[in-house]
């Protein structure tokens, strides 16, 4: 290949020379810059709809407190830190016992540690939690406990 090349002239040189940054430049904008832009451009179009759905998640929020008569804004009112409400909604729903346990990161933060109990009862604990308590779920690791229908979580509920 070496002999090849010094048996060519030097304007055959310079030509072959330009040829080879030619066709490189054109594979690296067929395989390198097309696909990025291409690419580029669909992620552009998931943010406009994602945008887009969630500007319809918030309207659709609106219109679900406004007919549970709360005002979109309004936040619902909570006395005391969020762990007290917690343990009281635990003992409520008949969760608290052995196999329960709490810990309270800061006031409006709680995690909770529960062992083989009653996966429906949990569910409407934990709805009347967001309902009554203004508690959402951040976190929630659900597993099968021996028992049918019952399940051991690890749940981290904040304010």
């Amino acid at each position: 290949m070496k002999a090849w090349w010094q048996n060519l002239a030097a304007s055959e040189r310079r030509l072959m020379s330009g040829g080879a940054i030619l066709i490189g430049l054109t594979m690296l904008w067929l395989f390198v810059w097309k696909p990025l832009n291409t690419h580029h451009q669909l992620l552009q179009q998931d943010l406009v709809d994602a945008q887009a759905a969630h500007a319809e998640m918030q309207r659709q929020r609106a219109e679900i407190l406004a007919l549970r008569g709360a005002a979109p804004n309004a936040a619902v009112a909570a006395s005391g830190s969020l762990h007290t409400s917690v343990i009281a909604a635990l003992k409520q729903f008949q969760l608290d016992g052995t196999g329960t346990s709490s810990e309270e990161k800061n006031k409006n933060t709680v995690t909770l540690k529960l062992e083989a109990k009653p996966f429906d009862t949990l569910a409407q604990f934990l709805a009347a939690m967001e309902t009554q308590h203004a508690a959402n779920t951040t976190s929630m690791t659900l597993k099968p406990a021996g028992k049918p229908g019952t399940v051991d979580a690890q749940i981290t509920l904040e304010r």
